[in-house]
């Protein structure tokens, strides 16, 4: 299904949901695919043909040869937190250790033109977060994920990157070697596109849900205004990740995504204690109701300030969720406004958006 293209994750959820399983879909005819939400003639006869032809045996034999795991849906090993996001991938092509993606980890992301201060705090945070025990999780393009991958690197600690095409197309070039370092030790190089898959302008925003996906919060160190680093910030959000930024210089417009994050309601962030101290009530999360817990004085997240404004959003959210537009309707407020705050309040971590345009708090 994965070499099969259009073929997204929450189609093919939609297909097993629709017929029972996942191998019943490839017994379903054109007619029974057109039944399932979203596929309309066009897409009915094109899945239909390629669910007949495609295998999985070539891809099984190339990865195979290159030592290259492949980790599907029904794998024990595929990601717990990932699986966990609207369209998680439906198959991850590793090279290194499957066992680096399902622990805590926390991504580190900004600009590929930093300023030396921007390269020099990202491989700080990199190191002093690897040094700590967190999995550092980034894109392996130069600049930023660069240097937060050497960091961790540097530190003895685990690093994972996410591609923007197939493993067998690395992109870009001048990171072979890192790549190729991060797998051997017991880091990964990870990618949801089959082999051949070049990388493209579709497929870099795209990697970037996995980016977050993996981890509990994202870290933005250098971001312009206009900066791609933002979507990833825009997928964090969307999965209830905790989002934070490191301040730079006024004046620098490196800095201007991140100074406007924190105006926003990001956590500012200037050591790695302060992201482990972001991050310590969500990952206790993860860790079971046997784990210990923090102390006592330190369990309670100080209260978020709040502008009139969001206070009158706020105040329109129902126990079970509120539409986007009942919170236009009852705050008095214009559409425009409602949707710049609701952005400020999921960096807040006080709500979340569901499907269909449903905003509901964070307990």
């Amino acid at each position: 299904m994965n070499r099969i293209q259009g073929l997204g994750a929450i189609t093919v959820k939609r297909m097993a949901d629709r017929f029972g399983s996942l191998m019943a879909i490839f017994e379903a005819s054109e007619s029974d695919l057109l039944s399932v939400q979203g596929i309309g003639v066009e897409k009915a006869h094109l899945f239909s043909q390629e669910l007949k032809r495609t295998r999985a045996d070539e891809e099984m034999e190339q990865a195979a040869r290159k030592s290259i795991k492949l980790v599907t849906w029904a794998d024990a090993g595929y990601p717990a937190l990932l699986k966990q996001i609207a369209d998680p991938p439906l198959v991850l092509y590793v090279a290194g250790s499957v066992e680096a993606l399902d622990k805590p980890a926390v991504a580190i992301v900004g600009t590929r033109h930093p300023t030396v201060y921007g390269r020099e705090v990202a491989r700080r945070f990199g190191y002093q977060l690897a040094a700590a025990g967190y999995v550092i999780v980034s894109g392996l393009a130069l600049g930023i994920d660069t240097e937060a991958h050497m960091g961790a690197l540097q530190a003895a600690g685990h690093t994972v990157a996410v591609l923007g095409g197939a493993l067998d197309r690395l992109f870009p070039r001048e990171n072979t070697g890192l790549a190729r370092e991060i797998a051997v030790k017991e880091g990964a190089v990870i990618s949801e596109y089959p082999f051949g898959r070049q990388p493209d302008r579709q497929t870099f925003p795209m990697r970037n849900r996995i980016v977050s996906g993996l981890c509990k919060g994202v870290l933005v160190v250098e971001a312009p205004l206009n900066s791609g680093t933002l979507i990833t910030v825009g997928q964090a959000l969307d999965q209830n990740r905790a989002v934070m930024a490191v301040p730079g210089r006024i004046d620098s417009p490196a800095s201007q995504g991140c100074h406007r994050l924190v105006r926003e309601g990001a956590r500012l962030v200037a050591t790695a204690d302060d992201v482990i101290e972001e991050l310590q009530d969500l990952l206790s999360g993860m860790r079971g109701p046997g784990a210990a817990r923090a102390p006592a004085g330190d369990a309670k997240r100080p209260e978020v300030p709040l502008s009139a404004d969001e206070r009158a959003v706020m105040a329109q959210i129902e126990a079970e969720g509120s539409h986007v537009d009942a919170l236009v309707r009852g705050s008095g407020l214009d559409a425009g406004k409602v949707n710049a705050l609701v952005v400020g309040l999921q960096i807040k971590r006080l709500i979340r958006l569901l499907p269909g345009g449903i905003v509901a708090r964070n307990n």
